[in-house]
């Protein structure tokens, strides 16, 4: 009786071993690419986090999310492509790293379009469907969230402190590769020089660059004040980033799943806006521990402003992927939506 008393029991462990393991086998995978670290401090992550949190508690812990952070896996436009290729299903990278393959996209990344973050926030979620629309289409990817982190703003080495325009004149600016971005610097008649994320720290560094343009929250995630002495604001962008996930993929997903992540992501979004400004705090007390200055807004902003918009008509060409009849249409859309919030 005692033998047989110890084999059920033995039988019941393993039959628990079994379904354990088939349990864990049924969990969705989820390779998830990210060009930045994993400091609590950078605002990807702050998102990232909460949205994992949220996905597993929507869908019974059904996914198995494996984090490949600091590019790992690729520079964020590599990401891409391995996500086009079915490689991997999320990616977290730069807005304006997703624009070269979704250009109507690239509107996010507009010259002075916003004049604050709550009329960006208001935007990005008004053109939510239709940005989407535009994602899937062009880029085969559905974006999951759209995070900001403050405006993308101007570091420059000692030998070059801006406190306005002039004083940019002649110094190399690394700009991503992104020819809307490049296009704006050039209307503002200074010196982009375009440089893929993962080599900006050591092209700061070696001095290929003298400064480069950014968040500030870059800046102290990953340590471009080892370089760079000025900061400087010049509020031309929002810096805002994308998660994406695969179409494909996340269309392949039993729909509780699917239905989980997606909601998951925008909740996670709207988390991440409510951390923003004491990031941005936080930003800049790091930068000044560091031994960076922060020198303010620029004093002649109004210049920057005038000859930033300049840059629109060539903007048009980029957002319309060579047309620029079909990238104004799309910025009509985007400009009529502005237009209808404001009167709100």
């Amino acid at each position: 009786m005692k033998k047989l008393f110890i084999l059920c029991l033995m039988c019941a462990a393993l039959c628990g071993l079994v379904a354990g393991q088939a349990q864990a086998a049924a969990k969705i995978p989820v390779i998830v690419a990210s060009s930045v670290d994993t400091s609590d401090q950078n605002y990807m992550n702050v998102t990232y986090k909460k949205l994992v949190e949220l996905a597993q508690q929507y869908s019974d812990n059904a996914f198995e999310f494996q984090l490949f952070p600091s590019m790992q896996l690729g520079d964020e436009q590599e990401t891409v492509r391995a996500m086009q290729l079915g490689t991997i299903q999320i990616s977290m990278l730069a807005t304006n790293n997703y624009a070269p393959f979704a250009p109507s996209c690239g509107w996010v990344n507009m010259p002075y379009l916003f004049d604050t973050l709550e009329e960006f926030r208001a935007l990005v979620d008004a053109m939510w469907d239709q940005n989407n629309e535009w994602a899937v289409k062009e880029g085969g990817c559905r974006i999951l969230s759209i995070l900001d982190i403050g405006y993308r703003q101007l570091t420059t080495s000692a030998k070059h402190p801006v406190r306005k325009l002039a004083d940019a004149k002649g110094i190399k600016i690394r700009t991503p590769q992104n020819a809307l971005m490049v296009s704006t610097f050039k209307a503002l008649g200074l010196e982009p020089t375009a440089v893929a994320f993962s080599e900006t720290f050591n092209a700061l560094q070696q001095g290929v660059v003298d400064g480069q343009e950014g968040c500030f929250n870059n800046v102290v995630t990953l340590k471009f004040y080892e370089a760079q002495k000025y900061a400087t604001q010049i509020n031309y962008s929002v810096h805002s980033a994308n998660i994406i996930a695969a179409e494909r993929w996340l269309q392949s997903l039993p729909e509780k799943a699917r239905d989980a992540l997606v909601r998951a992501s925008r909740e996670a979004m709207y988390y991440e806006r409510t951390k923003v400004a004491g990031m941005l705090e936080t930003d800049d007390k790091l930068m000044q521990q560091h031994g960076m200055e922060l020198l303010g807004v620029v004093e002649d902003l109004p210049e920057w402003v005038r000859l930033g918009r300049t840059a629109w008509p060539k903007c048009y060409e980029v957002i319309g992927d060579g047309n620029a009849e079909k990238g104004k249409a799309v910025m009509d859309i985007v400009l009529a939506k502005k237009e209808a919030l404001a009167k709100k």
